[in-house]
Formats: structure tokens, C-alpha cells, sequence
């Protein structure tokens, strides 16, 4: 128990450092951009008789500009169900359907399927540590091959405030391309989004997340990305 509980510390201490440093410590000879997400968020278990049910749903839609004035700009769906084997562990499975116009105007479509774990990994400094393994099967419109890509979030958060409707987050998030593709994919660490914000809950049904995530991207053939983008992140319980 003991080492169990040091081991979430050190953890929550990994996060909120890196979290730190992405804050403070700008990339050097980067492409910098100043980017908006405005996201909707709803998951919750599926009416049962008794109130017990282990599947959940979720959908989330997204508008993404990367680079505030450019023109480029993002649309995401992304729907999926889940099924809650344990107390601590969560199964989820879905698909997305993404469409990115860049700055020129050209257009791609992707089709991604994905499958998931999510886990509750301790406790540390008044707060919870969690962890998500998403596994997604990309499909572009400009290319043959299938993508296959590996990410890993650990996420901490702890209440803030006296009131009880106030949280702390801070994540980090890499990103690994397991295969190369001919639309550009190549096989390494393609991205890290590192995040921190506050979650507000404003009503039993409606939680708004605040953030800024620095998502560095290493680039095939270009100068790498550091994006600092604002994140508002609408989640609502129907």
C-alpha cells in the first residue's frame, strides 16, 4: 500500500512538472501557433432497472482552429461505448469522423476507429491520478495505408477552492505512430500534448473545462510544431 501510494505521488509529480515546463520553456526553433478548441463532451452510463449498468456511452464533436487566422480549421465526431469490468477499469471502443481544411483550402477526410482503456491509478497530494491507453486506426482520404497509432495520458486533478465545484488538471499525453503510411505518417513519437486547467462545475448537468495544452508536433521533412492552444471544453449530463 505504502509503495503503491509512493508510486502515484511520483506520478503526480512527472505530470504537473511536465505540465510546467511546457507552460514555462517555449520550444526554440519551432513553428509557433496560437490555437482555439471549442468542445462538447457528453458520456454516462446507460439507464438499467436497478441502476447498476456497466456500459456507458459517449459522443464528443469538436471545432478545432490550429492557427487562429489562417483559415485552417478541424470538425470532429466522435462517438463510442464503453463496458466497466471493475470498479477501477473501463473498456471503450468507437469510431471518429474527422474533416480538416488547411490554409490553402484543401480538404481531407479521415475515418478512425478506436479502442481504449482507462484506469484509476491511486491517489497522491489530495487528488486522483488516472491513466488512458487509446489504440486508433486511421483512414485518409489523401492516402492507402492504414495508420496505426498509440497514445498514453496520464492525468492528474484534485479539488481547488472550499466550494466543491472547482478541480485542478494537468495531463500529458504522448503520442507513438506504429506503422508508416503513404500519406505521411512515419513510425516514432509523432506528438505530446502536455495540459493544465480548471474544471468548473456549474450544475449537476454541465461541467466546464477551461485549459491551455501545448501540443508539440514532430514534423517528416518540416520544421516542428509548437501549438499553444485555448481549450473550452462543454460537458453535459442528459
Amino acid at each position: 500500500m505504502i509503495q503503491a501510494n509512493r508510486r502515484s505521488k511520483f506520478l503526480a509529480i512527472a505530470v504537473l512538472a511536465a505540465c510546467g515546463l511546457a507552460v514555462t520553456e517555449p520550444a526554440s526553433g519551432t513553428d509557433d501557433n496560437i490555437g482555439l478548441w471549442t468542445v462538447f463532451t457528453t458520456t454516462d452510463t446507460f439507464p438499467s432497472d436497478d441502476g447498476t449498468s456497466r456500459w456507458s456511452y459517449w459522443f464528443d464533436g469538436q471545432v478545432r482552429l490550429p492557427d487562429i487566422g489562417s483559415g485552417a480549421t478541424q470538425f470532429l465526431a466522435r462517438p463510442g461505448i464503453g463496458y466497466r469490468p471493475g470498479k477501477n477499469l473501463q473498456i471503450w471502443a468507437g469510431y471518429a469522423r474527422i474533416e480538416t481544411e488547411n490554409a490553402a483550402g484543401t480538404r481531407s477526410f479521415e475515418n478512425r476507429y478506436w479502442q481504449q482503456l482507462t484506469w484509476k491509478a491511486g491517489s497522491a497530494f489530495g487528488g486522483n491520478i488516472s491513466m488512458r491507453t487509446r489504440l486508433m486506426e486511421r483512414n485518409m482520404s489523401t492516402g492507402d495505408d492504414v495508420g496505426l497509432v498509440l497514445r498514453f495520458r496520464t492525468q492528474y486533478s484534485r479539488p481547488i477552492g472550499t466550494q466543491g465545484n472547482k478541480n485542478l488538471i494537468a495531463s500529458l499525453e504522448p503520442f507513438y505512430n506504429l506503422n508508416d503510411t503513404d500519406w505521411g505518417g512515419e513510425s516514432r513519437l509523432s506528438q505530446n500534448r502536455t495540459l493544465i486547467g480548471v474544471g468548473w462545475k456549474l450544475s449537476n448537468k454541465l461541467t466546464l473545462t477551461t485549459a491551455y495544452m501545448n501540443q508539440f508536433v514532430w514534423r517528416d521533412g518540416a520544421e516542428d510544431a509548437s501549438n499553444h492552444i485555448a481549450i473550452m471544453n462543454f460537458n453535459v449530463k442528459f
